[in-house]
């Protein structure tokens, strides 16, 4: 049982990590440029990713042979998981974490035709590629092995959400005005930097940071700062 359990969590830890690849690779041959603040939390990973892949590969499985409704199902779960992770996240933070109104066919910013095709490409490539490799290899590894690694690995993730969530509570950003209504990199920024000034939970996993304090009244005052100049710059160039 638990290694079964294990065994779930351990593929949605390394399809999180390989969504988190993927999406730095996509920014970076659409943007020409690298960018590692993808995703909500502080690790290489995209929860978002890691659930939608261990939905598809359980409920999905059986229609591996039959590659239309395998990609039409991947498009449908993929979307609608996508959809209500955006809506919850705005609800909860009041802001946009991601917004494809740019994109042709796009469902109120939150989903885009081209994205859900992707995802429906991707759920043919998991079911019989990407699976069956990652199966032999995890059937390879010691149970004892596999289950220590992963209840490690797990709570590194579970760590990781618990600091980001109570950072970003901290620094209000609801309150915070964005121009772009993506705001994944402008927020981390502002979360990473209050990280290395006030986490030490960040200097256990990191040895990165310095000793974690409360709420710091001082922090939240040079974050509006930051984000101040940053829209006072944005004015300047729209005005040029």
């Amino acid at each position: 049982m638990l290694y079964n359990i294990c065994y779930v969590c351990f593929m949605f830890l390394l399809y999180s990590f390989l969504g988190y690849i993927v999406e730095v690779l996509f920014c970076y041959l659409h943007n020409g440029k690298i960018n590692f603040n993808r995703g909500f939390l502080i690790g290489p990973y995209l929860p978002i990713y890691g659930f939608s892949i261990i939905l598809i590969s359980f409920l999905l499985d059986k229609y591996k042979n039959d590659f239309v409704a395998l990609f039409v199902m991947s498009c449908v779960i993929c979307a609608i998981l996508e959809f209500f992770t955006s809506l919850i996240l705005e609800k909860i933070f009041k802001v946009r974490w991601w917004d494809y109104k740019d994109h042709k066919f796009n469902l109120d910013g939150r989903i885009c035709l081209s994205n859900t095709v992707l995802f429906g490409l991707g759920g043919l490539l998991i079911i019989h590629i990407t699976n069956p490799l990652i199966f032999k290899i995890m059937s390879a590894i010691n149970h004892n092995v596999l289950i220590i690694i992963t209840l490690i690995l797990l709570s590194i993730f579970i760590l990781d959400v618990i600091v980001s969530i109570s950072v970003l509570i901290q620094l209000k950003i609801s309150s915070l005005n964005f121009y772009k209504k993506d705001n994944t990199q402008e927020i981390n920024k502002l979360r990473n930097e209050r990280l290395k000034k006030n986490s030490l939970l960040l200097k256990r996993l990191l040895n990165a940071f310095p000793k974690v304090e409360g709420k710091n009244k001082d922090i939240l005052v040079e974050i509006k700062k930051t984000v101040n100049k940053f829209r006072e710059k944005k004015r300047e160039s729209i005005k040029k």
